[in-house]
């Protein structure tokens, strides 16, 4: 009798874990942020991006804002790992986003601020290349990273990315 409960007891455990989909649209995260004070990403559009206080000199400035550049990863193994296996980090520099196995260069920049930027990337990697259109946003405090895609095969949902050390 308390091996049949204990069965029916693991194979209900089973089926409820296997049912939890994941929700497309739901921001993915290092567990390790889980205390964090971050401000959620919409799950319909891209961060804002307000326009910067500097004025028209900052508006001319084509590159990716100096607080959005370095090295995120999406778990903390993306920052540590010396393998070549840290599959969701992204380097940032002026004009380039350098991920796992492709590139994007900055083509056309569409809204600018401090920290934050809407533009058009020209993407290349393994064999291909395509344009899309992303938005890059800091989080106050400066150690959380959204990153959301647009257009036609985008990955869903935004990404967050915490700053490596």
């Amino acid at each position: 009798m308390k091996r049949s409960l204990l069965i029916a007891s693991a194979a209900a455990l089973a089926l409820t874990a296997c049912s939890k989909g994941q929700d497309p649209t739901a921001v993915k995260t290092d567990p390790a942020l889980a205390g964090a004070a971050v401000t959620p990403a919409s799950e319909s559009a891209a961060p804002e991006v307000a326009p910067s206080s500097a004025g028209r000199a900052d508006q001319a400035d084509k590159s990716i804002p100096s607080a959005l550049r370095g090295r995120w990863g999406l778990v903390v193994a993306d920052c540590t790992s010396h393998r070549g296996d840290a599959k969701g980090l992204i380097t940032i520099d002026a004009e380039t986003i350098k991920f796992y196995e492709s590139i994007a260069k900055l083509a056309k920049v569409g809204q600018r601020s401090d920290t934050a930027l809407r533009a058009t990337y020209a993407f290349s990697g393994e064999g291909m290349e395509w344009k899309r259109d992303m938005t890059l946003a800091l989080q106050p405090g400066g150690k959380v990273l959204i990153k959301q895609e647009f257009g036609e095969d985008a990955p869903p949902g935004p990404y967050k990315y915490a700053r490596c050390g």
